[in-house]
């Protein structure tokens, strides 16, 4: 979020603008693509604690003390687990409806993810979770080659 703002400002433009008028290619870079594909149960079980772990962490008091000082209008609280958490302050959610909304937001959210990057092009795909050594053995195989400057990878 800050990177855009900064991005915003040295260019004089919204970020809209600037994405509509797209950039130049990289050149001179040779690219690697790595994906991580888990399986779907598995990236949902980590989603559903992580967003738990974030009202257990304190979302709900941060969210209070965001919302005095910048109002319940701040566009930034409509983002996944704020707007979850302003739901609860105002009384629409119970705590337990709140966290379930934003299990399910982040859920979607991942999904949505999933489908943009599944139509990106030359993607070396892993199936697993980053943090599992198998997997980041398996990347290393595949930067391995990348790194090496006597290939034409």
């Amino acid at each position: 979020m800050i990177r855009a703002i900064e991005v915003c400002l040295a260019a004089r433009q919204p970020m809209s603008e600037l994405l509509r008028q797209g950039r130049e290619p990289l050149r001179g870079f040779r690219i690697l693509r790595l994906g991580l594909n888990p399986d779907r149960s598995a990236l949902y079980a980590r989603i559903d604690e992580r967003a738990a772990k974030m009202f257990e962490a304190g979302l709900i008091e941060e969210t209070t003390r965001l919302v005095a000082k910048y109002g319940e209008g701040a566009r930034p609280l409509t983002s996944l687990g704020y707007k979850q958490a302003v739901q609860f302050l105002r009384g629409e959610l119970d705590r337990k409806a709140a966290v379930c909304a934003a299990q399910q937001a982040h859920r979607n959210y991942a999904k949505r993810q999933v489908t943009w990057f599944r139509r990106e092009p030359g993607v070396h795909w892993l199936a697993g979770m980053g943090d599992d050594p198998g997997i980041q053995a398996a990347a290393m195989e595949l930067i391995a080659p990348a790194l090496d400057p006597d290939t034409s990878a």
